[in-house]
């Protein structure tokens, strides 16, 4: 039975009254796309849309804009989208449910609510399903009160909920935000995030490792979850948008709320060890495991600070094995000063993880110190292969030997008369040494 309802000119509201349920549908939408403010929905009242919604035109009794319903624990108003693959359109953060959406009816549904001036969807199947967003942050579960102006207390009831009280494999969950999602029927979950949940800081920017957990009663665990290649709401899921979806169905009312969280993921292998030593001027990186589960590969890495990282090698593991594998690398052409090194270890699946970091210094000039010198016959360069031409000049400044790339068999000298010379030296990366050689009979 259709009810009767008031507006408020002095908020520009219209204004449900508790125990009131609001059935919106035909005329009765049309002749209120007209009017101005935002709609609201009391303590214990409940408005139902039979069709779908669009937050930018109004619509279906309710203004554009934001939909406000209360939110006070046991005594809330809810906002009911009922009917079959219902859809709601031109959601943003100046339009969208404040409070709490209920879907009735089949088909997936993607949850049109936000708070303090923030979207913050989330998606669920099954019928009766009920949310709010919280775009707080759980350690204190405290949003705004917009129908008074002051805060309410910590919601949902059991709040907060301390992200430092993590499961098994949890290892950072988010203080941005958090969902009260309500329903015994299963169902998938889908929560979707934007540049303001800070997914890239949450997890290091390693998005395989962003799950959804769920707090128990005492602590955050993390309930399966997989990233959407295509986000619910459309386009590829990054770092900056994207969706994550639960990879079975659970009752919502399985957690008292929901968030993100960045795992500790297992490392694809188990390595014992991972050391780098300098030689000449080179590095070699060895690394041993005992243990490979669906391992694809090792991708070394290089930075000059610990901060900006460069693939410089790629090397195939074994895949799976229980036994001890040693492997090794040698960076033929490491930067001059200080080298940091770190294994990524690559899962079959793409997944990865880093080992700890490893550093050599390389010190200029050692290596490319022409000998013996004095040389009667051939001067040798150790790390020739870093050197891209040499030339040698007499006392007098006079070229005497014509540019060229020195090689292990050493540089002639055996028709130079004895004297003084200078070596010039110029390397690949365009640093130049110079050298005093002695020629001697």
């Amino acid at each position: 039975m259709k009810q009767n309802y008031t507006t408020s000119s002095r908020k520009g509201w219209i204004s449900l009254a508790a125990s009131t349920a609001l059935l919106l549908v035909g005329n009765l939408a049309q002749a209120q796309e007209g009017s101005q403010g935002n709609t609201t929905i009391f303590g214990g009242a409940q408005m139902t849309f039979f069709s779908n919604h669009n937050f930018v035109t109004g619509g279906g009794g309710a203004q554009p804009g934001v939909i406000l319903t209360e939110r006070a624990a046991g005594n809330f108003g809810v906002l009911n989208f009922a009917g079959d693959n219902l859809t709601s359109t031109g959601a943003s953060d100046a339009g969208y449910v404040d409070g709490y959406v209920r879907k009735y009816g089949a088909g997936q549904f993607v949850f049109p609510v936000g708070d303090n001036g923030s979207l913050g969807q989330f998606a669920a199947s099954a019928d009766g399903v009920m949310g709010a967003y919280f775009h707080a942050d759980a350690n204190t579960a405290v949003t705004s009160n917009l129908f008074t102006g002051t805060d309410y207390a910590a919601l949902p009831t059991g709040g907060p909920f301390a992200t430092s009280s993590m499961g098994t494999n949890v290892d950072v969950v988010s203080t941005v935000e958090y969902w009260d999602i309500d329903g015994a029927n299963a169902t998938p979950l889908t929560l979707t995030w934007d540049a303001g949940s800070a997914i890239g800081t949450l997890t290091n920017s390693q998005l395989n490792k962003l799950t959804i957990v769920g707090w128990n009663g005492t602590q955050w665990v993390a309930i399966p979850s997989k990233v959407d290649t295509t986000s619910v709401l459309g386009g590829s899921s990054d770092l900056t948008t994207g969706s994550i979806t639960t990879t079975s169905p659970l009752a919502p009312d399985t957690y008292t709320a929901y968030t993100f969280a960045s795992l500790t993921l297992p490392l694809p292998v188990t390595l014992t060890r991972f050391t780098v030593v300098t030689e000449s001027r080179t590095v070699v990186l060895n690394w041993s495991t005992t243990e490979e589960s669906n391992s694809d590969r090792f991708d070394i890495e290089r930075s000059s600070n610990g901060k900006q990282w460069s693939l410089i090698a790629s090397v195939s593991s074994q895949g799976d094995s229980k036994v001890l594998v040693n492997y090794s690398h040698t960076d033929t052409n490491p930067l001059t000063g200080r080298n940091f090194y770190r294994l990524k270890m690559v899962d079959l699946d793409g997944t990865f993880a880093y080992s700890t970091i490893r550093s050599a210094e390389i010190v200029a000039g050692i290596g490319l110190v022409p000998y013996p010198n004095p040389v009667v016959d051939k001067i040798l360069i150790r790390d020739h292969q870093l050197v891209k031409q040499a030339d040698l000049h007499n006392a007098s400044g006079v070229k005497v030997l014509a540019s060229q790339q020195p090689s292990s068999a050493g540089i002639d000298v055996t028709r130079l008369p004895q004297g003084i010379y200078v070596i010039t030296l110029t390397m690949f990366d365009g640093t130049i040494s110079t050298h005093k050689i002695i020629v001697t009979r």
